[in-house]
Protein backbone atom coordinates (compact mmCIF):
# COMPACT_ATOMS: atom_id res chain seq x y z
CA UNK A 1 0.00 0.00 0.00
CA UNK A 2 1.52 3.43 -0.87
CA UNK A 3 1.86 5.97 1.44
CA UNK A 4 0.25 9.50 1.12
CA UNK A 5 2.74 11.96 0.30
CA UNK A 6 0.41 14.48 0.34
CA UNK A 7 1.26 15.22 4.34
CA UNK A 8 4.98 16.02 3.22
CA UNK A 9 4.60 18.34 0.29
CA UNK A 10 2.58 20.05 2.59
CA UNK A 11 5.39 20.72 5.17
CA UNK A 12 7.75 21.20 2.72
CA UNK A 13 5.73 23.79 1.21
CA UNK A 14 5.29 25.36 4.48
CA UNK A 15 8.56 25.40 5.47
CA UNK A 16 9.67 27.37 2.17
CA UNK A 17 6.68 29.82 2.68
CA UNK A 18 8.28 30.70 6.38
CA UNK A 19 11.93 31.26 4.79
CA UNK A 20 10.57 33.39 1.85
CA UNK A 21 8.59 35.53 4.36
CA UNK A 22 11.46 36.15 6.57
CA UNK A 23 14.03 36.48 3.92
CA UNK A 24 11.20 39.16 2.45
CA UNK A 25 10.78 40.94 5.57
CA UNK A 26 15.11 41.18 6.12
CA UNK A 27 14.94 42.27 2.47
CA UNK A 28 12.69 45.26 2.62
CA UNK A 29 14.28 46.82 6.19
CA UNK A 30 17.29 46.70 4.39
CA UNK A 31 15.78 48.39 1.14
CA UNK A 32 14.07 50.70 3.27
CA UNK A 33 16.99 51.63 5.34
CA UNK A 34 19.32 52.69 2.77
CA UNK A 35 21.30 55.24 4.83
CA UNK A 36 24.89 53.76 5.97
CA UNK A 37 26.78 54.63 9.25
CA UNK A 38 28.63 57.93 9.09
CA UNK A 39 31.77 58.09 11.13
CA UNK A 40 34.04 61.19 12.67
CA UNK A 41 36.77 62.02 13.94
CA UNK A 42 37.75 64.10 16.60
CA UNK A 43 41.10 65.41 14.69
CA UNK A 44 41.87 65.37 10.97
CA UNK A 45 44.99 63.67 12.17
CA UNK A 46 45.75 60.74 15.04
CA UNK A 47 49.97 61.23 16.31
CA UNK A 48 51.08 57.66 17.47
CA UNK A 49 54.31 55.76 17.56
CA UNK A 50 55.43 53.55 15.16
CA UNK A 51 54.90 50.31 18.05
CA UNK A 52 51.18 51.71 18.03
CA UNK A 53 47.98 49.75 18.93
CA UNK A 54 44.91 49.25 17.32
CA UNK A 55 43.33 51.32 20.09
CA UNK A 56 45.37 53.87 19.26
CA UNK A 57 44.48 54.16 15.95
CA UNK A 58 40.62 54.25 16.93
CA UNK A 59 41.32 57.28 19.46
CA UNK A 60 38.72 59.34 18.63
CA UNK A 61 36.68 57.80 16.10
CA UNK A 62 33.10 57.62 16.55
CA UNK A 63 30.24 55.86 14.28
CA UNK A 64 26.46 56.44 14.30
CA UNK A 65 23.15 55.04 12.40
CA UNK A 66 20.49 56.94 11.93
CA UNK A 67 18.29 53.58 12.94
CA UNK A 68 20.54 52.27 15.17
CA UNK A 69 21.86 55.02 17.06
CA UNK A 70 25.58 54.75 18.01
CA UNK A 71 27.58 51.86 16.33
CA UNK A 72 31.08 53.27 17.25
CA UNK A 73 31.49 49.63 18.87
CA UNK A 74 31.49 48.34 14.70
CA UNK A 75 34.07 50.09 14.30
CA UNK A 76 37.41 48.68 12.65
CA UNK A 77 40.83 49.38 11.01
CA UNK A 78 40.43 48.57 7.66
CA UNK A 79 44.19 49.84 6.67
CA UNK A 80 46.84 51.42 7.35
CA UNK A 81 48.75 52.79 3.88
CA UNK A 82 52.64 53.52 2.95
CA UNK A 83 53.47 56.74 3.48
CA UNK A 84 52.16 59.78 1.31
CA UNK A 85 54.57 62.24 3.57
CA UNK A 86 57.39 62.83 5.99
CA UNK A 87 56.50 60.06 8.38
CA UNK A 88 52.73 60.55 7.60
CA UNK A 89 50.33 57.57 6.06
CA UNK A 90 46.43 57.12 5.50
CA UNK A 91 44.55 55.14 7.99
CA UNK A 92 41.43 53.48 6.71
CA UNK A 93 38.62 52.94 9.11
CA UNK A 94 35.15 50.46 8.28
CA UNK A 95 31.78 50.54 10.04
CA UNK A 96 29.03 48.71 9.96
CA UNK A 97 24.99 48.76 11.19
CA UNK A 98 22.56 46.23 12.30
CA UNK A 99 21.56 45.64 8.54
CA UNK A 100 25.39 45.32 7.60
CA UNK A 101 25.58 48.57 5.32
CA UNK A 102 29.28 49.92 5.29
CA UNK A 103 30.35 53.25 5.88
CA UNK A 104 34.28 53.76 5.29
CA UNK A 105 36.48 57.01 6.32
CA UNK A 106 40.17 57.66 6.36
CA UNK A 107 42.15 60.34 7.77
CA UNK A 108 46.39 61.10 8.62
CA UNK A 109 48.99 59.39 11.36
CA UNK A 110 51.66 60.45 11.90
CA UNK A 111 54.56 58.28 13.73
CA UNK A 112 56.32 60.49 15.65
CA UNK A 113 59.37 58.21 16.35
CA UNK A 114 59.52 56.87 12.83
CA UNK A 115 63.11 57.01 11.69
CA UNK A 116 64.42 55.68 8.14
CA UNK A 117 65.49 52.63 7.60
CA UNK A 118 69.84 52.47 8.54
CA UNK A 119 72.89 50.19 7.46
CA UNK A 120 75.13 48.11 8.95
CA UNK A 121 78.44 46.82 8.13
CA UNK A 122 80.11 44.03 9.57
CA UNK A 123 83.33 44.45 7.90
CA UNK A 124 84.84 47.33 5.60
CA UNK A 125 84.29 47.50 1.90
CA UNK A 126 88.13 46.67 1.27
CA UNK A 127 88.68 43.43 -0.44
CA UNK A 128 91.94 41.43 -2.08
CA UNK A 129 90.85 40.99 -5.70
CA UNK A 130 88.46 37.91 -6.12
CA UNK A 131 86.63 36.19 -8.54
CA UNK A 132 83.20 36.32 -6.16
CA UNK A 133 83.48 39.41 -4.21
CA UNK A 134 79.67 39.93 -3.00
CA UNK A 135 79.19 43.13 -0.68
CA UNK A 136 75.53 41.97 0.26
CA UNK A 137 77.29 39.65 2.80
CA UNK A 138 78.35 42.22 4.64
CA UNK A 139 75.55 44.51 4.47
CA UNK A 140 72.35 44.44 6.68
CA UNK A 141 69.61 46.63 7.60
CA UNK A 142 67.45 47.86 10.26
CA UNK A 143 63.88 49.09 10.18
CA UNK A 144 61.76 50.55 12.63
CA UNK A 145 58.58 48.78 11.82
CA UNK A 146 60.06 45.94 9.69
CA UNK A 147 63.17 44.78 11.84
CA UNK A 148 65.77 43.39 9.87
CA UNK A 149 65.43 43.80 6.20
CA UNK A 150 68.72 42.64 5.06
CA UNK A 151 67.36 40.63 2.36
CA UNK A 152 65.66 43.50 0.65
CA UNK A 153 69.18 45.21 -0.10
CA UNK A 154 70.18 45.68 -3.41
CA UNK A 155 73.43 47.63 -5.35
CA UNK A 156 73.97 48.74 -8.28
CA UNK A 157 77.95 49.89 -9.61
CA UNK A 158 78.12 53.08 -10.65
CA UNK A 159 80.59 54.94 -13.35
CA UNK A 160 82.57 53.04 -15.70
CA UNK A 161 83.00 49.49 -13.26
CA UNK A 162 81.31 46.70 -14.69
CA UNK A 163 82.43 43.91 -11.85
CA UNK A 164 83.61 44.32 -8.22
CA UNK A 165 86.36 41.60 -9.42
CA UNK A 166 89.02 43.78 -10.92
CA UNK A 167 91.54 45.99 -8.91
CA UNK A 168 90.79 49.33 -8.12
CA UNK A 169 88.37 51.91 -6.70
CA UNK A 170 84.44 51.14 -7.34
CA UNK A 171 81.62 53.24 -6.32
CA UNK A 172 78.71 51.88 -5.83
CA UNK A 173 74.48 52.55 -4.67
CA UNK A 174 73.41 50.93 -1.71
CA UNK A 175 69.43 51.01 -1.39
CA UNK A 176 66.82 48.98 0.89
CA UNK A 177 63.46 49.86 1.19
CA UNK A 178 60.79 49.45 4.09
CA UNK A 179 56.93 47.98 3.40
CA UNK A 180 56.19 51.84 4.31
CA UNK A 181 57.60 52.83 0.95
CA UNK A 182 60.35 54.35 2.48
CA UNK A 183 63.70 53.78 0.39
CA UNK A 184 67.34 54.47 1.57
CA UNK A 185 70.15 55.42 -0.48
CA UNK A 186 73.31 55.39 -0.05
CA UNK A 187 76.45 55.75 -2.09
CA UNK A 188 80.02 53.95 -1.15
CA UNK A 189 83.45 52.99 -2.25
CA UNK A 190 84.07 49.49 -2.92
CA UNK A 191 88.35 49.21 -2.84
CA UNK A 192 89.61 46.19 -4.65
CA UNK A 193 93.60 45.15 -3.82
CA UNK A 194 95.62 42.93 -5.43
CA UNK A 195 97.37 41.70 -1.71
CA UNK A 196 95.23 41.29 1.58
CA UNK A 197 94.63 45.12 2.67
CA UNK A 198 94.59 44.51 6.49
CA UNK A 199 97.26 41.78 6.90
CA UNK A 200 97.47 43.78 10.46
CA UNK A 201 94.17 42.42 10.69
CA UNK A 202 92.80 45.57 12.36
CA UNK A 203 88.98 45.45 13.74
CA UNK A 204 86.52 48.04 14.42
CA UNK A 205 83.53 48.16 17.22
CA UNK A 206 82.12 49.52 14.03
CA UNK A 207 82.06 50.05 10.44
CA UNK A 208 79.18 52.01 9.37
CA UNK A 209 78.11 54.50 11.72
CA UNK A 210 75.47 57.56 11.77
CA UNK A 211 75.83 60.62 13.72
CA UNK A 212 73.72 63.67 13.97
CA UNK A 213 75.07 66.91 12.49
CA UNK A 214 76.83 68.41 14.80
CA UNK A 215 77.82 65.56 16.85
CA UNK A 216 80.96 65.05 18.99
CA UNK A 217 83.39 62.01 16.91
CA UNK A 218 86.24 60.42 18.15
CA UNK A 219 87.16 57.92 15.55
CA UNK A 220 89.92 56.16 18.14
CA UNK A 221 87.05 54.96 20.36
CA UNK A 222 85.80 52.88 17.64
CA UNK A 223 89.02 50.64 17.35
CA UNK A 224 89.44 47.17 19.24
CA UNK A 225 92.85 46.27 18.50
CA UNK A 226 95.18 44.68 15.91
CA UNK A 227 98.25 42.87 15.41
CA UNK A 228 101.78 44.18 15.18
CA UNK A 229 105.29 41.77 15.15
CA UNK A 230 103.16 38.74 16.42
CA UNK A 231 101.55 40.71 18.94
CA UNK A 232 97.91 41.57 19.50
CA UNK A 233 97.13 45.41 21.10
CA UNK A 234 94.37 46.75 21.86
CA UNK A 235 93.39 50.45 21.47
CA UNK A 236 94.57 52.84 18.10
CA UNK A 237 98.03 53.45 20.01
CA UNK A 238 100.71 52.97 17.19
CA UNK A 239 98.02 53.43 14.46
CA UNK A 240 97.50 56.27 11.83
CA UNK A 241 94.33 57.48 12.07
CA UNK A 242 93.26 59.76 8.78
CA UNK A 243 90.15 60.95 9.56
CA UNK A 244 87.67 62.51 6.60
CA UNK A 245 84.67 63.33 8.80
CA UNK A 246 82.76 66.66 8.84
CA UNK A 247 80.67 66.57 11.35
CA UNK A 248 79.29 69.96 11.00
CA UNK A 249 77.98 69.04 7.15
CA UNK A 250 75.62 66.43 6.29
CA UNK A 251 77.46 63.61 3.83
CA UNK A 252 78.92 60.14 3.67
CA UNK A 253 82.70 60.26 5.03
CA UNK A 254 85.52 57.86 5.79
CA UNK A 255 88.24 57.54 8.55
CA UNK A 256 90.67 55.42 7.50
CA UNK A 257 93.18 53.54 10.04
CA UNK A 258 96.64 52.50 9.37
CA UNK A 259 99.23 50.60 10.48
CA UNK A 260 102.90 50.65 8.53
CA UNK A 261 103.34 52.72 5.83
CA UNK A 262 104.03 52.37 2.64
CA UNK A 263 103.26 49.62 -0.33
CA UNK A 264 102.87 47.41 3.04
CA UNK A 265 100.75 49.27 5.15
CA UNK A 266 97.74 47.34 6.42
CA UNK A 267 94.60 49.37 6.51
CA UNK A 268 90.78 49.35 7.37
CA UNK A 269 87.82 52.40 7.25
CA UNK A 270 84.93 53.04 8.62
CA UNK A 271 82.55 54.97 6.94
CA UNK A 272 80.55 58.08 8.70
CA UNK A 273 77.00 58.86 7.80
CA UNK A 274 76.28 62.60 9.08
CA UNK A 275 72.50 63.41 8.58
Amino acid sequence: MKKNKLPILMCVLVVLSIAAVVGYLYYAKAVSSPLSPTISFDSDTVTVSTSYTEEELLAGVTASDPEDGDVTDSLIVESVSRFIGDGTARVTYVAFDSNNHMARAERSVRFTDYTSPKLELSAPLMFKKSGDIDILKYLSAEDCFDGDISGSIKYTLLGKSLTLSEVGEHRVQIRVTNSMGDTVHLTLKVEVTERDPNTAGITLTNYLIYLPQGADFDPAAYVEGYTAGGEKRTGADGLTIKNGADTSTEGVYTVDYIYGSGDGASRTRLIVVVE
